[in-house]
């Protein structure tokens, strides 16, 4: 003998949510255009730390590190000399 379970069909309770077809409010689209706008920037952050890694000397200027030099032989700082 062999004992057979049978479940009753239930109604299903009311969604309280908003239907699946909404949407998005003025406000949810405002938040969502502002979290894109962050990812870019944060994307854009990213490839230039990443460049500045690889090829840390290509945006110094090599003057700057003679023009100091030769500004320090020549005397020009007084206050070096304390």
């Amino acid at each position: 003998m062999s004992a057979t379970w049978t479940l009753s069909p239930e109604p299903l309770p009311p969604s309280t949510g908003p239907p699946a077809s909404a949407g998005l409010d003025a406000e949810q689209r405002t938040v969502f255009a502002f979290v894109l706008c962050l990812l870019v920037v944060l994307v854009l952050l990213m490839v230039r730390c990443v460049r500045i890694l690889l090829d840390p000397y290509s945006r110094m200027p090599a003057s700057s590190w003679t023009d100091h030099k030769e500004a320090l032989e020549r005397g020009q700082f007084d206050y070096a000399l304390v």
